[in-house]
């Protein structure tokens, strides 16, 4: 067992539409594990507010902690940055290492005081060959994706090769002992998995495609069916931006499910044009299981969709909220509030919403990612843009037509009118009597 003892710390983040497993950390931890070094989970997600850093540091002391990762999104930046400051404050002696999205995106904004080892490669090798090497020596210069100080330099590695796979599965152990307090609203509990990697897709908003190098790339489908077989839970939520973008492997997928007689409940994204796409195999996805799909929709007029490079037009998000209905299946409507929104863009909204029976939306404001094409076209025109900021729910630039007190109004006005909705599905237990999965086992496979 190596000397240096490692705990991934998750910081509390918006969980009020869910609380999802942690899987980016489960992989990391797998990976420290591999190379037979002690690691844990600690998710302040879960737990309660009062008493957080103190229950921090109990931890750390129970457990003879020696490296702290904490993983970063981009509107909990503020908060990591804080508490990291304050444990290399009262445990100067720890070492502090940072991941996760924002950092793999922006890496020299994290190349701080507090901070000794920044992680932003596509792949795990790099992170197990610092593990091996108890992260020192020199061979910290052969860590692909990784910067860390020199005395007072700053040394900043390339990143290594876009990937397909990780080489390992996540350790799930920390989602299962604390099953009981992750939950989707109204949906239940989901294992989390992911079987591809970035997007094809150019859309100027989305931060996604930026991962792996902007190279979309696909894990093997023995390894997903092996993965999903494993998964000792019946909800699954597959995170690819779009499950749907190959059809043939979707086949593939879900024929070697049914194989195995594997009838599970799935959640997925997937964009309106894959849909479409795919509209002749619905049955079939139906059969084994897959009842939500999270569908960016965006926007209610062709300009806006033109505007954000989405490649799809009213039209085809209708034709692809038909298809889901046809096929008994749920689509939870994704829309991004673009800064030229008159008081007429926000009732089109609705009355899209209303016309298509939509039950569960999401809506989100446009957030200028730095790093996206969306940020350089106008980071000249922002507005208190801080990473608190960037959760959606903020206005970040000034609205074309609107005061931006009316603006962000009519933003919760969204929330207002259409959330009761989903909360009374959630005490009713609607998604559970309507879209859990029993299997049809005396079908046979599609071709």
């Amino acid at each position: 067992m190596r000397k240096e003892r490692y705990l991934l710390v998750r910081a509390p983040y918006d969980k009020r539409v869910a609380s999802l497993e942690p899987l980016g950390l489960e992989y990391i931890m797998a990976a420290i594990k591999a190379e037979d070094a002690f690691c844990m989970i600690h998710d302040e997600s879960i737990n309660s507010p009062c008493f957080r850093f103190k229950r921090l540091l109990k931890v750390i002391e129970e457990n003879n902690i020696t490296i702290v990762g904490f993983s970063i999104i981009s509107n909990i930046a503020h908060y990591v940055l804080k508490e990291l400051h304050k444990l290399k404050k009262a445990r100067p002696e720890l070492k502090i290492m940072v991941g996760g999205a924002e950092v793999f995106i922006n890496p020299e904004d994290f190349m701080l005081e507090d901070i000794d080892f920044v992680l932003y490669d596509h792949g795990l090798d790099s992170i197990r060959l610092a593990v091996r090497n108890e992260f020192a020596g020199e061979a910290l210069k052969d860590c692909t994706g990784l910067a860390y100080r020199d005395g007072d330099v700053w040394v900043k590695n390339e990143k290594g090769e876009p990937i397909s796979d990780y080489g390992l599965l996540p350790d799930r152990s920390h989602f299962y002992d604390n099953i009981k307090k992750y939950r989707v609203l109204a949906k239940g509990t989901f294992s989390v998995m992911k079987t591809a990697f970035s997007c094809p897709q150019k859309c100027n908003f989305c931060i996604s495609r930026q991962f792996n190098g902007c190279h979309y790339a696909e894990r093997k489908v023995d390894d997903v069916v092996d993965e999903i077989l494993g998964l000792n839970n019946d909800k699954i939520f597959i995170i690819d931006d779009d499950f749907l973008v190959n059809k043939e492997r979707v086949l593939e997928i879900c024929n070697k499910l049914i194989e195995h007689n594997c009838y599970k409940t799935f959640m997925i994204f997937a964009r309106a044009d894959s849909i479409v796409r795919c509209k002749d195999i619905m049955p079939l996805l139906y059969k084994v299981g897959f009842r939500d799909m999270l569908v960016g929709l965006e926007a209610t007029n062709d300009e806006t969709l033109d505007y954000y490079n989405k490649n799809s037009s009213v039209a085809l998000n209708r034709e692809a909220v038909k298809i889901l209905r046809e096929n008994k299946m749920l689509c939870v409507g994704l829309f991004v509030i673009n800064y030229d929104f008159t008081h007429k863009n926000f009732m089109e909204i609705n009355k899209f919403i209303k016309k298509e029976k939509l039950i569960w939306v999401l809506f989100s404001i446009l957030i200028p990612f730095k790093g996206t094409v969306t940020y350089e076209e106008n980071k000249d025109k922002l507005y208190k843009y801080e990473y608190k900021r960037t959760g959606g729910t903020h206005v970040l630039m000034k609205p074309e037509h609107l005061p931006m007190w009316l603006f962000k109004l009519e933003y919760d006005f969204l929330y207002y009118v259409n959330y009761p909705r989903i909360y009374l599905a959630s005490i009713l237990g609607t998604f559970d009597k309507i879209y859990k999965n029993k299997g049809n086992k005396d079908e046979s496979t599609v071709d």
